[in-house]
């Protein structure tokens, strides 16, 4: 530590680490899949609510020929409504152009470009909807959406 101190955590042996799984009812000689129980999408994405850094998770929509027209807030956690300056119960279920008016389309093909092939992407530039420059990290959670991490700069 910075103090020059040690720090050293609470010390359990492997005899204590099963004693405490059967004690929980976790059967210690199964392999972790089988006790794990699947979680679902919403409860995946609920490991970033307090977040330190903006994070969301957008469906995109597509017209016929299949461009990307707009897309629907699925997911946001708390630092959002931070960096996007809209409370997130505002922007969840909604258009992405419903909530930004002025909102700036070049977006839309590298979000669609994830969503569509679980490419990732890095994208650096000004957003004009929230008057900031931004780096937005995406990757595909799920087919047909696209999750950011959202950086001011």
């Amino acid at each position: 530590m910075t103090d020059g101190k040690t720090f050293q955590g609470r010390r359990r042996y492997l005899s204590e680490h099963k004693r405490l799984r059967k004690e929980l009812g976790l059967d210690i000689s199964s392999p972790k899949e089988e006790f794990d129980p699947p979680l679902g999408f919403y409860e995946k994405c609920s490991i970033m609510d307090e977040m330190p850094l903006a994070y969301c998770v957008i469906e995109l929509v597509f017209d016929e020929g299949g461009h990307g027209v707009d897309f629907i807030f699925r997911y946001c956690n708390k630092e959002m409504a931070v960096v996007e300056g809209v409370p997130v119960e505002e922007m969840l279920n909604r258009s992405f152009y419903e909530i930004f008016r002025n909102g700036d389309r070049k977006w839309l093909v590298s979000y669609a470009d994830v969503a569509l092939n679980g490419t990732k992407h890095t994208l650096k530039d000004f957003s004009p909807e929230i008057g900031k420059d931004l780096a937005i990290y995406c990757y595909q959670p799920e087919p047909v959406f696209c999750a950011c991490v959202l950086l001011p700069e």
